[in-house]
């Protein structure tokens, strides 16, 4: 087939499209097209960025709420422990002092008698209350008579509170001595004394003393439980 253009020459050249504007519509159409996917693209990771922060914001309020329920756990946790060295402290610390009072009849002589009886305990956790060089868990003090003008039977009766065990029991063990009225107690203070005179007594010449005797200090810790969260 033979294909005539029978147009003028000039129009013949205005009728072909130019090389450049062509390659230049194309090239604009493959640019439209790449962004066009590169938005898409783009997009679609947006969406899917989203949702992975929306997941990992819920993660993150479980974990907040995961926290504070452990935290909540941790506190009731050291609440018991601080209760159970309370009981441990009373059950450890405890003293039957009618027990002790009994025991202190039975070992007062009939030459010396009680006047007075003054006994206090210290808190373990009001460390204001014990002043003294030596920590100790208070005290029992005694006022007290000794019949007749003999110093000996004053120093019978201290040694009595003591159980005249100072010189045995130091080779022994604490956990292995036996029970005696002074087991709970670490000190008894400096004898100090003087003559009275009581008419009308059976011996009008009598000694008057008393005798303070220190507490063992109370425990307050407890063994440890470890506890792992």
């Amino acid at each position: 087939m033979i294909r005539i253009n029978l147009l003028p020459k000039e129009l013949q050249s205005a009728a072909k499209t130019p090389f450049i504007l062509f390659t230049t519509f194309i090239a604009g159409v493959a640019l439209a097209a790449v962004s066009l996917f590169v938005y898409g693209y783009l997009w679609f990771n947006v969406i899917v960025l989203e949702e992975r922060v929306e997941r990992k914001r819920e993660e993150v309020a479980q974990l907040q709420s995961n926290a504070t329920k452990v935290d909540s756990l941790l506190d009731d946790i050291a609440d018991y422990k601080e209760r159970e060295k309370a009981i441990i402290s009373i059950k450890t610390n405890r003293i039957l002092w009618s027990k002790k009072l009994d025991e202190l009849s039975q070992i007062t002589p009939a030459f010396i008698w009680i006047v007075s009886l003054d006994m206090k305990e210290y808190d373990p956790r009001d460390t204001d209350q014990n002043k003294s060089d030596i920590p100790t868990g208070g005290y029992l003090e005694l006022a007290c008579y000794a019949s007749g003008d003999e110093v000996e039977r004053m120093t019978l009766f201290r040694q009595r509170l003591k159980s005249a065990d100072e010189f045995y029991m130091g080779f022994l063990d604490e956990k292995i001595k036996p029970e005696t009225f002074y087991t709970d107690f670490i000190n008894i203070s400096h004898p100090e004394w003087r003559f009275v005179l009581l008419p009308g007594y059976r011996e009008s010449s009598n000694i008057r003393f008393s005798v303070r005797l220190d507490l063992r200090p109370l425990v307050t810790t407890a063994p440890e439980t470890e506890v792992s969260a």
